[in-house]
């Protein structure tokens, strides 16, 4: 009998992420990189998420102890601090409630990427315009691990920065992303997030599962997001998808944990990504 001859080769992980690059790329998205550790105030104040929000609480989220603090743009931290107390110039009320700048200048593991998004359009020139961005990058939170949660995973993010953008074609980019990853039925249904409105949730079918799985969220930013960090109102669109939710149905993985698992006969004997961009 031959035995069998071992190659090397990428992390199944690697080379989804790699195709998902792909993608966004061909559709003429611009990368976004970013830092790990941020402060409260990139990660949860500039979206408008308020200062007691559960999401911000100890349980949820990994913050730091040395270093404990960071430092808040100066340029920022005066308009942040109005649109939570009281809706600066947005029309809005705000969260009408003191804003804590202590508490925004707390480092912790950026729990979404789409901090790399607060950051990207903060930097933005009206004249810059229409420009469309993406990321893929780690994440963390303080959740109980099981088969479909993680603490530390992959995000995909994008955002599409047009003064003529609708919801209708946020759903485009949405359906055109799931198509190229192997999906048939995708529906975008209501939801709820503080930094977007209208806001949705992207679920799909899995025909493993013989069931209805949500992948992530999405909507257009808030003038509370907008209007404070570019200094003038423009639609964007904006999505957050989990990485391993999107690729399980590819490799057959039933256990998100599957993803971290040191495992040398798991990973030869995982199937290369075919799947090619149309």
């Amino acid at each position: 009998q031959v035995p069998r001859m071992n190659y090397g080769k990428k992390h199944f992980e690697n080379e989804a992420i790699e195709y998902i690059k792909t993608i966004w790329l061909n559709l003429g998205f611009k990368e976004m990189h970013g830092d790990m550790v941020q402060t409260a105030f990139w990660d949860l104040d500039s979206l408008f998420v308020p200062q007691d929000h559960p999401a911000r609480e100890m349980q949820d989220t990994f913050y730091l102890k040395n270093p404990k603090m960071g430092k808040l743009p100066e340029d920022l931290k005066k308009k942040v601090k109005q649109v939570h107390e009281n809706g600066g110039d947005t029309g809005s009320t705000g969260w009408r409630t003191p804003w804590n700048e202590e508490k925004a200048a707390e480092l912790l593991l950026r729990t979404h990427t789409t901090v790399l998004s607060a950051q990207t359009i903060s930097k933005l020139k009206k004249e810059d315009l229409p420009l469309k961005f993406f990321s893929v990058g780690k994440v963390f939170r303080n959740e109980a691990v099981d088969w479909k949660h993680l603490f530390e995973f992959y995000q995909v993010e994008g955002i599409v920065v047009d003064p003529n953008a609708t919801f209708e074609n946020l759903k485009g980019y949405l359906e055109e992303f799931f198509k190229k990853m192997g999906y048939t039925k995708i529906m975008i249904r209501p939801s709820h997030f503080p930094y977007t409105e209208p806001s949705a949730e992207i679920v799909v079918y899995n025909q493993e599962r013989k069931e209805w799985v949500e992948l992530g969220g999405a909507g257009m930013f808030r003038p509370e997001v907008t209007k404070t960090l570019m200094g003038f109102e423009c639609p964007v669109l904006a999505w957050g998808l989990g990485l391993g939710r999107v690729a399980v149905p590819y490799y057959k993985i039933e256990d998100l944990r599957d993803f971290n698992r040191n495992d040398i006969k798991q990973l030869r004997s995982m199937k290369k990504w075919l799947l090619l961009p149309r």
